[in-house]
């Protein structure tokens, strides 16, 4: 977290870096062709930022009325002009990986939230100046319930069950190249393993448009290994059912992928 004596513009290349080391082992290297422009660091810096400032604006009272319920779902639109160069996946990952991000600093400020942290990013052909938008689960009348167990979930979702040394189990439901889901010591985290082995922020689980679930590691103090190997940098390794997942100390068993 940036000292209070930062000025704006450090807190805003700090913020810039860190999203673009993300962005470009993965993204840029897949998405984006030799002629392809890329955000200005500057820009993303601020983008996340003026999240900060949005989410800071909408804080909601508590049963005790103390302002600390955050909004949980981000959308940030574009102008046409600051995207004209990029691809939609290059813009849809920009906003995967502001939604860690903006998980941190939430969780930092031990906020809580209704539902888990997304945001997603896209353009508006109309728009003059680029637009975030900032709501509660529970806000809107499309609010749709995480499938029960036994129920059917569509083409483009998966739920996958981990299963620890200790025989407690974790449900955790995904959608196809939707918000992430996230395992650490958080209270807010899918898969919470409250001990100072393990990250506040420790992995990440994604299910991606063909089908296959992926583990990755966001940046933790003692790595995430499947199977006893450690996970590389920006490596997504695809989980499978009888696989190992380890973070900290404690192992989790994939019990089901459905």
């Amino acid at each position: 977290m940036a000292n209070a004596g930062d000025n704006v513009l450090d807190k805003a290349e700090t913020l810039a870096r860190r999203i673009l080391e993300r962005l470009g082992s993965n993204v840029d290297s897949k998405l984006a062709s030799k002629d392809q422009s890329s955000l200005n660091p500057h820009h993303i810096g601020e983008l996340a930022s003026r999240i900060e400032r949005v989410i800071e604006a909408e804080l909601k009272a508590d049963e005790q009325g103390v302002r600390r319920i955050a909004p949980n779902r981000f959308k940030v639109l574009f102008t046409y002009e600051e995207t004209s160069k990029l691809t939609p996946q290059y813009i849809e990952a920009v906003g995967k990986e502001l939604t860690g991000t903006v998980f941190e600093y939430i969780n930092n400020r031990r906020y809580t939230t209704r539902g888990p942290v997304e945001v997603t990013a896209d353009r508006d052909l109309f728009s003059k100046n680029t637009v975030v938008k900032a709501t509660f689960d529970g806000d809107s009348e499309q609010q749709v319930e995480a499938p029960k167990s036994g129920t059917i979930r569509s083409a483009g979702s998966k739920r996958i069950i981990f299963v620890s040394g200790e025989g407690r189990r974790y449900d955790v439901d995904l959608k196809a190249e939707g918000a992430p889901a996230f395992i650490g010591r958080a209270a807010e985290n899918a898969v919470r393993i409250d001990d100072t082995s393990v990250s506040r922020l420790h992995s990440s689980i994604s299910l991606r448009s063909d089908s296959n679930v992926v583990v990755a590691d966001v940046g933790s103090a003692n790595g995430t290994f499947v199977n006893d190997q450690l996970l590389a940098r920006d490596e997504a390794r695809t989980l499978k059912e009888g696989d190992v997942v380890q973070v900290g100390e404690f192992k989790l068993t994939v019990s089901q992928i459905s």
